[in-house]
């Protein structure tokens, strides 16, 4: 059995982002069972970068579509192209090891699960899989095991079957980049599927994580999803989230930070 890899990269070329380093640098007795597919949403088309040849293929995909440059696009290409029954997606500042790939190649003859994913850590703080019925995720983290409820994670590093991917009609567009992850969670819940924790530690930098160093565009696209999906996948907790907003609009105006502050009252509002 072979798995396919979906890594996505972005403004760094694509042999220096973490993720391909640590995918290259594996043994060629596991690279050999890897289908790697870089589809790469960047500035520059490294179409003519010598790959590999330890792979058991590696194909790279330039996206030239200027309206859609996120994860979602690259997801749904990775489960068109695919011929593996699984497939990862993967962030390209994942560090990805080689314990987690032989965990999940043992969990894949399993047909009772339908995902698998590692418990990932951006420095001590364990940001995926948490707990779904809170929307403070952080403070309830998922120890390794089966789930089919109270979980939701971030998508890098998440194994999916294809064959219930194609059951519910792929990623859907409501997400190009983010909160997809949380509404690939969702359907899972939804369709009662059973979700494999594996008791490996990766790390991964999360952005939302550090606010102060997004750009405005970032942040007004992330918790322009945020709020959407509460809206109309977790609207039990859309109370939560608006509190949350006020919060940060009141310290945002008492530090000064006038742009975020409006920002988040026109999201309430569902202004543009």
């Amino acid at each position: 059995m072979k798995l396919t890899i979906c890594l996505v990269a972005y403004s760094t070329k694509f042999t220096e982002t973490v993720s391909y380093k640590q995918l290259n640098n594996m043994k060629s007795s596991i690279k050999e069972s890897l289908n790697v597919i870089i589809f790469d949403n960047g500035s520059i088309d490294f179409s003519s970068e010598k790959k590999p040849s330890d792979f058991s293929s590696i194909v790279y995909y330039y996206n030239r579509d200027n309206e859609e440059r996120g994860t979602r696009i690259a997801y749904q290409y990775a489960l068109r192209e695919t011929k593996d029954e699984w497939f990862m997606l993967l962030d390209d500042d994942t560090r990805i090891t080689e314990t987690y790939i032989c965990k999940v190649f043992e969990e894949l003859g399993h047909l009772s699960v339908s995902a698998i994913c590692p418990q990932i850590f951006d420095k001590e703080i364990q940001i995926s899989p948490t707990s779904s019925e809170t929307i403070m995720n952080l403070k309830y983290p998922r120890k390794a095991g089966n789930y089919d409820e109270d979980i939701t994670g971030i998508s890098s590093g998440l194994v999916l079957s294809k064959l219930f991917m194609k059951k519910i009609g792929g990623f859907t567009n409501e997400f190009p980049l983010d909160y997809l992850d949380h509404w690939i969670f969702w359907q899972l819940r939804r369709h009662h599927q059973i979700i494999k924790v594996i008791d490996e530690k990766i790390y991964h930098q999360l952005s939302v994580q550090r606010l102060e160093e997004l750009s405005k565009s970032r942040f007004v696209k992330i918790f322009t999803a945020e709020y959407y999906y509460y809206k109309n996948y977790q609207p039990e907790h859309l109370y939560s989230i608006r509190k949350k907003y006020v919060r940060m609009i009141v310290k945002g105006w008492l530090k000064g930070d006038i742009f975020s502050a409006k920002a988040l009252i026109k999201i309430i509002l569902g202004k543009k």
